[in-house]
């Protein structure tokens, strides 16, 4: 069944309201740099880089490709890569929304070459998602959908290996839900504007 069905885009407000909510840069607990590091979860080899692979601050967002709060956050981190060139963004895909989401993440990792397109045109989607939405979507943007379809039933041992990482770290960090991000060595639970995700890079950048 389809979830999550969008009437209209939905209202910046929410984004601001869960920045406005959250505990502001708020250093990595003691517990979650035991396990996993800052360099666990932001350079993950499986995961590729979008931005500047070679940028001086990562990003990292745990998302979900039905979570209309992440599809906000990313908005705003699209427009900070547009003005910041040393932004490497690193999507975390932990699919708390069931099968379809967890669907759309293998098939958006599968997509090779067009994987920074994929992520685009899923996260500017504003229908419920299914097997089939999935597959349009990807469709429309160039991929050989059943070519991802084939070559996913080889790699998924390897693509749900990363999937259950990102999982083991989003438990480590208590996280409630999608968004969250790690910029630095900084958490933060929610989504923010892009005005708070420039304060949280210059906090970065200065150590």
């Amino acid at each position: 069944m389809e979830q999550m069905m969008f009437a209209q885009p939905v209202s910046r407000r929410l984004l601001l309201r869960g920045a406005a909510s959250l505990a502001a840069l708020a250093p990595l607990p003691a517990w979650a740099r035991i396990a996993p590091t800052v360099t666990e979860v932001a350079f993950d080899p499986a995961i590729p880089a979008l931005g500047n692979p070679k940028g001086d601050v990562t990003i990292a967002e745990f998302v979900d490709y039905q979570c209309p709060v992440c599809k906000l956050v990313f908005i705003e981190l699209k427009k900070l890569m547009a003005e910041d060139h040393g932004i490497r963004l690193v999507m975390k895909d932990w699919p708390i929304f069931g099968d379809v989401s967890r669907d759309a993440a293998r098939m958006a990792l599968s997509a090779g070459p067009y994987y920074s397109a994929a992520v685009d045109a899923l996260m500017a989607n504003e229908r419920g998602l299914s097997a089939h939405r999935t597959d349009a979507i990807l469709g429309a943007i160039g991929v050989d959908v059943a070519g991802a379809r084939t070559g996913l039933a080889a790699r998924q041992p390897e693509i749900d290996a990363l999937l259950s990482r990102n999982d083991a770290q989003a438990t480590a960090f208590r996280l409630q839900g999608t968004p969250a991000l790690v910029i630095g060595g900084r958490l933060f639970k929610r989504g923010m504007p892009v005005a708070d995700l420039r304060e949280a890079v210059a906090r970065a950048r200065a150590g």
